[in-house]
């Protein structure tokens, strides 16, 4: 196989060759051909467009870097062929599905503006195209960034967020026009126009400030909002895997445009992880395990020490692997033993009745890394299997630097991590699966009769077409509370739609145990997976109005059905089933707070109708 890349590399040189010497322009396709990829330096100005078939996708629009004040976009000229190669490999992912595939063609192309000699390295992939520079020798500073996303004319309808530091803002479906010009939007974003639907995001950023965007007509730039005035080039930590280098190149993060034919192909696609590396060779993952949690602080405050074994007791009860020791812990005190001991004592109990622990801490407490480091082995020392930390400061480079070394320092004493208040993922998980997942989202803490906050049923459907395609989302799932459901009046199946449909490997449950074990739903919340062998959208899902989707795990299919704030019927076909099998559906009830619920023997020549209240669901067990 690897002679066959390098006989397929030196054929498509001898063709970007022979492009070259006619003009500025540099065109690569997809494997199977369908998507292509043009950089051209006509006028002496950096550009790309992307094509399916003769469908425009992202028109003309501007690339470059600001490096030490010099506008690389700006009387630029392309000065040599592009160097090709071919990507092709598979690998194990926690996620919508168990195995990724990671095919595309790759080029670097030499590139000079202004006298600064730089490439700019591509991918293009059957589901999505990406690109990144690399830094010119010398470069001292990072002043900001040219590049651009011209939306084609014809967009029906767009997802976006609202800015926030910790990605927290609400989530909409729009037009374009809708969306605020010259402010600050977090990406993904995603629109649906000619039959396609396009995500815009980043992948694999390790030393660059989060990019988010800014909307001027149709068209969207790339936005640094946590560094406005740019930032000093730092030498990279060779001791580090992610030290932001490229075949021992400084590079940019991935630039990524995805490109689906389906709402099924954009939420199964691997493109933002198959962007990231791989993890170290010699690695070993195997220790990572996905699986659900309970915690305390979202329905009744902070942890208190003497109800802890209550808490575990609830979750072996639900057969639920993990507990969460939240905010709190660090004020425990019991005559002659510290936070520390106490700590030790309840991640024991938890240890022998099968139940492991995770623990919150604040990022505050280690921001340099000897600190980091001592805090983290003290975790470990204490039994915990994970650490969820909180409260990081605004997405600088040098706090994605400081996400990169605890991710590592994590991996090496086997801790699963949680970032809370935290930026985006940018695929990095693939690099470190214990990474298991991470806020970035208006989730349920968003929701709470406490802090006075609602949130509006449209954001729950438009999130898997957003935030979600970023990486998994610890959103906190599964109100059940009557009072907490009071105000939306989101219903019981929607509540726990949200845990088949939002992923997170480690799902956090959000409400007070009681209201799982005395629920009707019981024995569903003790058999429901957090990770899937297969994924299929449901024809009946809308950006922003519906979503339902159908994952497996093993021989078992789950359906999981989310309702924005119409009334509606749909219809579901189950021709994904393999045989006649005995199915448990969960209807919404006589009110928010009820289900109806049903045993049926289905095929795969059935279909389910479903009435769906506003702010209503469904979930299914075949």
């Amino acid at each position: 196989m690897k002679g066959f890349n390098i006989l397929i590399s030196i054929l498509l040189t001898i063709a970007v060759k022979s492009a070259f010497a006619q003009s500025q322009n540099v065109s690569i396709t997809s494997p199977d051909k369908r998507l292509a990829l043009n950089i051209s330096a006509t006028g002496k100005k950096l550009a790309y467009a992307i094509h399916s078939r003769n469908t425009a996708i992202i028109k003309a629009s501007a690339m470059g870097l600001i490096v030490d004040n010099i506008d690389l976009g700006d009387n630029a000229q392309i000065t040599g062929p592009a160097v090709l190669s071919t990507i092709k490999e598979d690998y194990a992912i926690l996620g919508n599905h168990n195995i990724a595939y990671n095919y595309a063609n790759e080029a670097e192309i030499p590139v000079a503006a202004s006298g600064q000699k730089f490439s700019i390295i591509v991918r293009v992939y059957n589901d999505g195209v990406a690109f990144r520079y690399t830094l010119p020798v010398n470069a001292k500073r990072i002043n900001g960034e040219r590049t651009s996303w011209s939306l084609p004319d014809d967009v029906t309808k767009i997802a976006w967020a609202d800015f926030s530091q910790s990605y927290e803002g609400l989530n909409y479906v729009t037009t374009v026009e809708k969306i605020p010009e010259e402010k600050t939007i977090m990406s993904p974003i995603t629109f649906q126009a000619n039959g396609y639907y396009v995500s815009i995001a980043e992948a694999d950023c390790e030393k660059f400030s989060d990019m988010a965007l800014v909307r001027n007509g149709n068209t969207l730039t790339a936005d640094f909002p946590f560094a406005k005035n740019g930032w000093e080039i730092k030498p990279a930590n060779t001791q580090m895997q992610l030290n932001g280098m490229y075949h021992g190149k400084p590079v940019s993060p991935w630039r990524t445009t995805l490109v689906a034919r389906s709402m099924n192909e954009l939420v199964n696609s691997d493109f933002i992880t198959n962007l990231c590396p791989s993890p170290a060779a010699g690695s070993d993952f195997s220790w990572v395990k996905p699986g659900r949690a309970l915690w305390q602080w979202w329905s009744v405050g902070s942890p208190k020490y003497e109800e802890q074994r209550k808490w575990y007791d609830a979750a072996a009860k639900l057969k639920w692997e993990y507990y969460l020791i939240d905010d709190g812990w660090r004020d425990w005190k019991q005559p002659g033993k510290d936070q520390w001991m106490l700590l030790k004592e309840v991640i024991d109990y938890g240890k022998a009745i099968g139940v492991k622990s995770l623990v919150w801490a604040d990022s505050k407490e280690f921001r340099k890394a000897p600190e980091r480091r001592a805090y983290l082995k003290r975790i470990k020392a204490a039994g915990a299997s994970g650490i969820k930390i909180d409260f990081i400061p605004d997405a600088t480079d040098e706090i994605m630097q400081w996400y990169a070394e605890t991710m590592q320092d994590c991996a090496d004493l086997k801790l699963l991590l949680n970032f809370h208040g935290s930026v985006k993922p940018t695929g990095l998980r693939r690099t470190y699966p214990n990474d298991i997942t991470r806020e970035a989202i208006r989730g349920n803490e968003y929701h709470m009769t406490r802090y006075d906050r609602v949130m509006p049923p449209q954001h729950d459907v438009t999130l898997p077409f957003t935030r979600f395609l970023a990486g998994p989302a610890d959103f906190t799932s599964v109100i059940l509370n009557p009072k907490e459901l009071e105000s939306t009046k989101f219903t019981w199946p929607h509540e726990f739609a949200q845990a088949i449909v939002y992923l997170s490997p480690i799902t956090h449950f959000a409400d007070q145990y009681q209201y799982y074990l005395d629920n009707p739903m019981f024995d569903l919340f003790q058999q429901v997976p957090t990770t899937w062998d297969e994924t299929k959208v449901l024809p009946c899902t809308t950006m922003g109005d519906v979503v339902a989707f159908a994952r497996r795990k093993g021989d078992t299919w789950w359906i999981g059905v989310m309702n924005g704030g119409d009334e509606r019927e749909i219809k579901i076909p189950l021709d994904f089933l393999k045989k006649k099998t005995e199915a448990t559906l969960i209807y919404d009830g006589v009110n928010n707070t009820s289900v109806d619920r049903r045993k049926q023997t289905v095929t795969n020549r059935d279909v389910l109708t479903i009435k769906l209240r506003p702010s209503g669901g469904f979930v299914a067990k075949m």
